[in-house]
């Protein structure tokens, strides 16, 4: 059964080598996101490669069997007992913890927003701006804020259902949505 995760300062000076996720990053002997597990059974140490910059966070999964870890931006989902790993999702520089059900909003670099639950990655909406995002809101039901976009350098309204992922206005062409869209099924 997990017990607790939580993020470390840096990698211990002293006992077992920490886990290194991916493994083939980990045989440089480098240092990432340092995070500690505790399990019923055992306690140890994770280090993650680092994404591209962005938010660093150590939780319980909304599924309270499994942890997440986001190490500079990457999302990993971690099956703390087994000691292995998945990289879920790239680039997050913000989250907000939700509930009904329980789980994250998470922003990909200010550009699309993706919802994350019990069951995983829950949908991804498509690209909403073309670079940022302001007065970001999550209501009961839904996601507002503004896209910016620099052809007219305006700020546009988006709105994203909180449920399904569906999304409307923002600053990105729906032509050019790159198909980044999944929808809740």
């Amino acid at each position: 059964m997990f017990r607790a995760v939580k993020l470390l300062q840096g990698l211990p000076a002293y006992g077992a080598l920490p886990a290194a996720f991916p493994a083939e990053w980990g045989r440089l002997g480098r240092e990432g996101t340092v995070v500690e597990f505790k399990t019923a059974s055992a306690t140890w140490v994770g280090n993650f490669r680092p994404g591209l910059g962005g938010l660093e966070l150590a939780q319980l999964h909304p599924n309270k069997r499994d942890a997440i870890v986001v190490a500079a931006g990457d999302l990993w989902v971690v099956d703390a007992p087994s000691r292995s790993a998945e990289l879920v999702l790239p680039a997050i520089d913000t989250a907000w913890e939700v509930r009904n059900p329980e789980g994250w909003i998470f922003s990909r670099q200010s550009l699309a927003l993706a919802r994350f639950g019990p069951k995983g990655l829950v949908w991804h909406t498509k690209r909403l701006s073309w670079d940022g995002f302001d007065q970001l809101s999550v209501g009961q039901s839904e996601v507002t804020g503004l896209a910016w976009s620099p052809s007219d350098e305006e700020w546009h309204p988006f709105r994203v259902d909180l449920f399904t992922g569906r999304s409307a206005g923002g600053s990105f062409p729906d032509g050019d949505a790159e198909d980044w869209e999944r929808l809740a099924e």
